[in-house]
């Protein structure tokens, strides 16, 4: 399961990064929209089912809600991660900024950009990644599986 997740997180560190450097360069909103985590809760879920439904698991939608379950943690980590890099390197881009409901601007404490704005944020991440992937993932397993076992019928 470990190597399961290893390049989908790989991955989404490369998307966050690459929407970082672009915010920060001054890019248009859409493109950076384009490049958030939230389209890969959709995306990734489907790359778990096709890894799954071809590997003989025993319990595969098991297996899948607690792939889905730990990548929708750890990605949001990586995200809660750069909010609190945002507030010590005061980053520009409006999601990281106080109008924004985000962690860098006039007034906002320590406390407030490393730890609290950061963290309020999680719980919700995490629940719309989990949903996201469980609206799509069991779906991609059953078709998944469903042609192999039509390939294999052949």
């Amino acid at each position: 399961m470990k190597n399961t997740l290893k390049w989908p997180l790989i991955v989404s560190l490369v998307v966050m990064g690459a929407r970082i450097f672009l915010e920060e360069m001054g890019a248009p909103h859409v493109i950076n929209s384009i490049l958030g985590v939230a389209w890969l809760s959709f995306l990734i879920p489907i790359y778990f089912a096709v890894r799954l439904a071809g590997s003989g698991e025993e319990h595969p939608y098991r297996v899948l809600l607690k792939l889905i379950a730990l990548y929708a943690v750890s990605v949001r980590l990586l995200v809660l991660m750069t909010y609190s890099l945002a507030y010590l390197f005061s980053w520009s881009a409006p999601r990281f900024s106080v109008q924004g409901g985000g962690v860098v601007g006039e007034g906002v404490t320590a406390l407030q950009g490393l730890l609290l704005t950061p963290a309020t944020n999680f719980p919700f991440g995490v629940l719309m990644s989990a949903v996201f992937g469980l609206l799509v993932g069991p779906a991609a397993l059953a078709l998944s599986r469903y042609r192999i076992r039509a390939k294999a019928a052949n």
